[in-house]
């Protein structure tokens, strides 16, 4: 199929080529006052953003810290809820639970340490006095 698009364009002459540069004359005429009418806005240079806060390895090591510290609690309890419907008849299943039991509760010790020194630091003061401004529902 051939396109159109790709069709090479008929030369204008003639009466045409006066028509074409009568039309483009009027465009131009046309753009002139509505430029006059309508000024263009000045442009509105943003501000420059502030230099970042310079970061501190040791707040960053504590948030990691509780970060790990969480998702380890979680998978802790996670673990301890798989096993409500596990009723197996082998030997061992309550030595299983347990264990899981024992996990958690470490999990759940080695978070409330971490959090613990989280609070104590730096990053901690910040995010109570960011909860302060806002009252509780």
């Amino acid at each position: 199929m051939l396109s159109l698009v790709l069709a090479p364009a008929a030369p204008t002459v003639g009466a045409a080529a006066g028509q074409v540069a009568g039309k483009l004359a009027a465009l131009h005429a046309t753009l002139a006052r509505l430029a006059a009418r309508y000024p263009p806005r000045p442009v509105a240079v943003p501000a420059p953003a502030p230099a970042p806060a310079p970061i501190d390895p040791a707040t960053t090591a504590v948030r990691h810290t509780l970060a790990r510290a969480h998702s380890a609690m979680f998978d802790a309890r996670a673990a301890k809820y798989a096993l409500r419907e596990e009723y197996r008849p082998h030997a061992g299943r309550f030595g299983r639970i347990r264990a899981a039991i024992i996990r958690y509760r470490e999990a759940r010790a080695a978070y409330a340490i971490a959090a613990a020194a989280f609070h104590a630091s730096p990053a901690g003061a910040a995010l109570q006095a960011a909860r302060a401004k806002y009252p509780r529902f």
